[in-house]
């Protein structure tokens, strides 16, 4: 047993001070007082909050999901661990129709092996995607919607992107929401009412909103008008401070409250210095927190996501506590694990995070370990 002493506890709907974080693999209380026999952590006035999930990450630090590799996605975990990713979904960009089965079973060995941050299960970006907002995917290996390759791996395939504006999209969302497997949309063209149809067909998540999609227009209000509106479906940010202006972390907030979802979108050259790095099939290069293709095109980001919830706590009006439900429970809510993690609540995994006001890292416990 562990008590984590001396530290501002980011609850769900509050900070608390003065108490005590009681837990073995398992939170176990909140209390006034640490139990005699319990190791003592002092948090020396550090927040202390819910491990952070991560939904949308591609790559870091040199490795990708596209390596269809075990120790890469156990490389990645071991990582991710240290920048307070305590869960995470690998996702897969566009690639091809055969490599498919190799990746989804390296993800498969992986998250048996729960080496570093747990695999929640795969997220599946590439394939179902418009041509005009592909970004950073190669046109010719999309396709339209199969319901059949989703619904096969229902497994381990814990979330796809589907544009909905494509033909068979709104049939594609019904048949394999129905097996659970949970649907976002983005890297689309679609109007206000193509939106509309895919969220009432059963798509629950959009894809780092603004970015690949529509544009926002008063006449046209096109895929953002109809998320931001629709308190059924959860918007992702990409909170770098380029992907998105900060300015626009309150109004993001404003509209989706606890439907808000900060991800980092990173690629194999986060955590790495500047340079040229292959992904996906592309040559991309880093320089700062931009990551761009030969033509310009934004690629993706290069952002752990403590750094992307600081991003968000220092350039908005956001409660503290809701900053970090946006890292944690909300995401957890959307991918329909919140009854094990996601929050400080007594009976879920001990997965908890201690770290400055700045959000860099102090310490990590994963199932209280």
């Amino acid at each position: 047993m562990k008590a984590i002493i001396n530290g501002k506890i980011v609850l769900k709907n509050q900070v608390l001070e003065n108490k005590v974080l009681v837990f073995d693999n398992k939170i176990i209380d909140i209390c006034d007082k640490a139990p005699k026999d319990a190791e003592i952590i002092d948090a020396k006035e550090n927040l202390v909050t819910a491990g952070f999930i991560s939904p949308h990450i591609h790559g870091i630090n040199g490795f990708d999901t596209e390596d269809a590799s075990v120790e890469a996605l156990n490389s990645m975990s071991e990582y991710l661990l240290t920048t307070g990713v305590t869960s995470w979904c690998p996702t897969l960009g566009t690639v091809e129709i055969e490599k498919i089965d190799e990746i989804l079973n390296a993800v498969r060995q992986a998250q048996k092996e729960n080496k570093g941050a747990k695999i929640i299960g795969l997220h599946l970006e590439g394939i179902f995607l418009s041509k005009e907002k592909r970004g950073a995917h190669r046109e010719d290996w999309l396709k339209l919607p199969d319901a059949d390759i989703v619904i096969k791996n229902k497994d381990i395939i814990k979330l796809v992107i589907c544009a909905p504006e494509l033909e068979g999209a709104t049939d594609f969302i019904k048949a394999v929401t129905k097996e659970g497997v949970k649907v976002a949309l983005g890297h689309s063209n679609a109007t206000y009412e193509q939106t509309k149809a895919g969220i009432d067909a059963g798509a629950t998540d959009a894809t780092h909103l603004f970015n690949a999609t529509s544009p926002l227009s008063h006449r046209e209000p096109g895929l953002p008008g109809a998320v931001l509106t629709d308190n059924r479906i959860y918007a992702e940010m990409i909170s770098d401070k380029f992907h998105i202006h900060p300015a626009l972390y309150d109004f993001f907030y404003n509209l989706k409250k606890d439907k808000l979802i900060i991800i980092t979108d990173s690629i194999r050259p986060a955590g790495m210095p500047d340079g040229t790095y292959e992904q996906n099939g592309f040559t991309v290069t880093k320089k700062g927190v931009e990551c761009r293709l030969p033509d310009g095109t934004i690629a993706g980001s290069v952002i752990n996501l403590n750094t992307g919830i600081n991003n968000v706590a220092k350039n908005s009006k956001i409660p503290l506590y809701e900053v970090v439900n946006a890292a944690t429970i909300n995401t957890a809510t959307m991918l329909n694990v919140n009854d094990k993690i996601g929050s400080l609540d007594i009976g879920k995994a001990a997965d908890i995070v201690i770290c400055d006001n700045d959000f860099n890292i102090i310490k990590v416990f994963k199932d209280g370990e």
